[in-house]
This record gives C-alpha cells, sequence and structure tokens, in this order.
C-alpha cells in the first residue's frame, strides 16, 4: 500500500483511478481494433514517439508494450493504487449484429488476461453493448472474470440508457453488484453517431433501478459545445444517492474550466472520484491560474502522468477523499 505524502492519517482504502482505456490493435490475437489507417497510424506514431515503442513494432507486440508500460507506470506512481482498465465493445444494430461503422475494439478477452496478469495494479473494467445477441451471456463471463463495472460509451456506440429493453441487463448487473461507468457529456476522442445520447438524463432509468452509476465526466461537455449537459447532471445528482462522476480528462482543453464547477460545494465535492482517461494526457499547465505558473509547469513536467494529474488535482483543490472514494465503489464487499 502507498501512503499519500502529506496525509496525517494512513487510509487503508486504495486511490483508485476509474477510469483508464486499454488500447490494442491486433485483431488475430487480441480481438481488438481500430478501423481506419489515419487513426491506426496516429496511435501507432503517437506510441513510438511518447512511450518509445520500436518503429516497425508487430501490432500484437504493441498490444503487449503498451501493458506492460501502463503496468510500469501504475506501480512506480506515488499516488495511484490501482486503475480500472477498460475494454471498449463496438457499435451493434438493433438485430445485434456488429456495426460495419464500428471504428474501435478492445475486446472483454484480451483486457481480462491483462488483468490477470498485473492483478496488483489493474482492475477489470468490460466493456458490453446491449444490443448484443450474447449480451446477458457476456455480462456472465465478465463477472466470473473478475468485472467491477461495465463501461460505456453511448455517442460512440449508440447506446441510449434509457432504453426500457435494457432493463434485464440492468437487473443482472444489479445482481452482480457490477457498476456503470458511463460516458456523459459530448465525445471527443471516438466518431459519434448522435452526440445526445450523453445527456446524464438518459441515466435515469439504471438508476431508479437501484444501479450504482459513475458519470465519466461527470456530465460536462466540453466549454464550447452548443449544449451543456452538466447542469442535468447535478440534478440527477441531488436526487440519487447510486450516482457518483468522475474526474476524467479534467485537464484537457475541452473540460478545464469545470474545476470551478466541481470544487463550489461540498455536496458535490463528495460526489465525484478520481479518473484520468489515460492515454489523455492530463496538462496541468492549462490551470496555471489557479496552481501558479512554475507550478503548474513543475507538474506538467513530472515523469509519472498519474502522478501528474493527482498533484494538479490535489493542488488545485481536491480533496483526499476524492482520490479514495472509488475504493468504496468498485471494491466494495470485495476482497
Amino acid at each position: 500500500m502507498k501512503k499519500c505524502l502529506g496525509s496525517s492519517s494512513f487510509d487503508t482504502r486504495e486511490r483508485i483511478d476509474c477510469h483508464v482505456h486499454l488500447i490494442a490493435f491486433d485483431r488475430k490475437k487480441h480481438g481488438s481494433f481500430y478501423r481506419g489507417a489515419d487513426r491506426k497510424d496516429f496511435l501507432y506514431t503517437a506510441g513510438r514517439i511518447f512511450y518509445g515503442f520500436h518503429r516497425k513494432m508487430p501490432f500484437c507486440e504493441m498490444d503487449e508494450a503498451y501493458a506492460d508500460l501502463l503496468a510500469r507506470m501504475v506501480r512506480e506512481s506515488r499516488y495511484c493504487d490501482r486503475v480500472v482498465l477498460l475494454a471498449n465493445d463496438g457499435l451493434y444494430d438493433e438485430r445485434g449484429r456488429l456495426d460495419p461503422r464500428t471504428e474501435c475494439v478492445v475486446s472483454n478477452d484480451w483486457t481480462a488476461r491483462v488483468v490477470k496478469r498485473y492483478p496488483d495494479v489493474f482492475l477489470f473494467g468490460a466493456s458490453i453493448h446491449p444490443n448484443r445477441k450474447d449480451a446477458l451471456e457476456e455480462l456472465e463471463k465478465c463477472f466470473r472474470e473478475g468485472a467491477v463495472c461495465v463501461k460505456w460509451i453511448p455517442p460512440s456506440q449508440n447506446i441510449d440508457p434509457s432504453d426500457i429493453r435494457y432493463v434485464p441487463f440492468y437487473e443482472n448487473m444489479l445482481k452482480h453488484g457490477l457498476v456503470l461507468l458511463s460516458h456523459t457529456g459530448y465525445e471527443h476522442s471516438l466518431s459519434t453517431t448522435n452526440q445526445h445520447l450523453g445527456d446524464p438524463e438518459r441515466l435515469r432509468l439504471p438508476l431508479e433501478l437501484g444501479l450504482t452509476v459513475v458519470a465519466a465526466h461527470s456530465g460536462a461537455s466540453g466549454w464550447y459545445h452548443p449544449v451543456e449537459y452538466f447542469p442535468n447532471f447535478l440534478r440527477l445528482l441531488e436526487k440519487f444517492d447510486n450516482l457518483f462522476g468522475d474526474s476524467a480528462a479534467f485537464t484537457s482543453p475541452e473540460r478545464f474550466t469545470y474545476r470551478k464547477w466541481i470544487l463550489s460545494s461540498e455536496f458535490i465535492r463528495e460526489k465525484i472520484i478520481q479518473g484520468t482517461d489515460f492515454p489523455t494526457p492530463p496538462l496541468p499547465i492549462l490551470w496555471a491560474g489557479t496552481l501558479g505558473f512554475r507550478k503548474a509547469l513543475k507538474i506538467q513536467f513530472m515523469r509519472n502522468i498519474f502522478d501528474q494529474d493527482y498533484l494538479a488535482k490535489k493542488e488545485a483543490g481536491f480533496p483526499e477523499e476524492h482520490f479514495r472514494k472509488g475504493h468504496d465503489i468498485f471494491l466494495k464487499g470485495k476482497p
């Protein structure tokens, strides 16, 4: 257990980053892919530049290298104990077939294998589209593999969380104690079918059924978008004790302005948990007005991204409970 420096007492709860993406390219060995040469080339090039991957490294080796590097980064972090490692399911049509528009799939099988390889630093975040013909079977399998949550990106996966056809899926999640981690606000990384599916209000159905829901990005649309969903998130937060938000990508160009709203009241602060949205890089320099330019610059050039994000948020006023509360949500009742 890594003790938070500067803390006056030892808290046995782990500091969990609930929002970390696994990236994978190899379809044959890992059941994962990125559609479109431009995006694949961009991610592949970024991996070489930022993480030192070899220029001619095959996709299967790059998948392995990314997983190994991520595990090492969490182990070396002073302020992050474990992360929820997220798979990413595809887009499915009404008949339960994989839609050819699917841009990205990171399979549950590969994600579970990586988590089993590094159980000291990874928790399994499954991704299951409820339109899949085998959705309930896949849910059971992922639960047996140790999943702690199901992750959705509704604007990209074309999932409407308010669809009553998903009630059996929610009920099975509830039976197994799984958390729903659902993207809210506008999606900025993957192509989308309908940005309005990121409205937190669409999470009312699973909340009413009693499911624990974490609204990824806390409903923050991004400061330049025409529709702001953050107020909808706040209204739901007041009504449902089983709703939480995360702070993923709060130091990104799209969402860095939301810090003041999250920290504006004790009630809101207590309902937001730590997330980075790795490999999206944190940009503490965007909070220079709050941190001071020299401190922001110093944090920006730290080697460990998880420590960057922690220190930026801590110095900006996020309480220690923000980093610990994920343990209560994802590991409650688990050994």
